[in-house]
């Protein structure tokens, strides 16, 4: 029986290429995006590989929308043995000119789009034993960076939430892994230019799959700017203030 992958975020970056690196691998995939017109393109590229796919038009932070793409990919194709939550939205927080709408907006996608997932895919996974779900926080989560405080904060409540639901979940035969990149080259990240230790949306895509693989439950790359980033969170509060007031305003959006 084919492997089957539910996908969220397909219709770039990340999700993109995560879907093409499973087609290559023979997985039935269901391709979940709130753009379902780039959808149509990435199933074409996936037929031609022989692959079979299902394009669903879907807003994560919509709960009724999620509902209806798992319940969709369910009734075409039986089961999902993997789950990539890769749907993300990224843009800065001005502490002089703070927004709660702008905040929200963050939260509504990268957290609540995340936790509405969960919901539908525990039910109809809960029976399949050795189930994967995985979802792309950021290494931005490790700190609140000026400039992208709620981005940081919205990474810091995934990463948080798969930490505790990742131990009681395992009982029951389901295996969370929570990824956590640097910089990846995707449209929303080409704007800035050259990053430091940036790598292209397939080589993650790549080191992702080959880290579930093996097994691994929280997946941090690159190496150097992880562990910069967990220099960074444990810095004194004093310490990290005179740093972050001699920094520029970061963006950390890696998705």
């Amino acid at each position: 029986m084919k492997r089957v992958a539910f996908i969220t975020g397909a219709s770039s970056g990340i999700g993109y290429a995560l879907a093409l690196e499973l087609a290559k691998e023979n997985y039935d995939l269901a391709l979940a995006a709130r753009r379902k017109e780039l959808l149509e393109g990435l199933s074409g590229k996936i037929r031609q590989m022989g692959g079979e796919s299902l394009i669903l038009g879907c807003d994560v932070g919509n709960q009724d929308e999620v509902k209806q793409a798992i319940s969709k990919t369910i009734r075409r194709f039986g089961r999902i043995d993997l789950a990539l939550l890769s749907a993300g939205i990224g843009g800065p927080t001005s502490a002089v000119k703070f927004r709660a709408e702008k905040v929200e907006q963050l939260f509504r996608t990268n957290v609540l789009g995340v936790v509405y997932c969960l919901e539908e895919l525990l039910h109809v996974m809960g029976q399949e034993e050795g189930g994967i779900i995985a979802a792309i926080s950021s290494l931005a989560g490790d700190r609140g960076m000026p400039g992208s405080a709620g981005y940081c904060a919205t990474k810091a409540a995934l990463s948080t939430l798969f930490d505790g639901l990742r131990a009681e979940l395992g009982q029951h035969g389901l295996r969370l892994v929570t990824i956590e990149p640097g910089y990846v080259l995707t449209p929303m990240t080409e704007r800035f230019g050259k990053m430091p230790f940036m790598i292209s949306a397939v080589e993650a895509a790549q080191l992702i799959l080959r880290r579930i693989e093996r097994g691994d439950r929280v997946i941090r790359f690159p190496l150097i700017p992880s562990m910069f980033m967990k220099l960074m969170r444990i810095l004194p509060v004093s310490l990290f203030d005179i740093v972050a007031m001699k920094r520029r305003p970061v963006r950390l959006d890696s998705k």
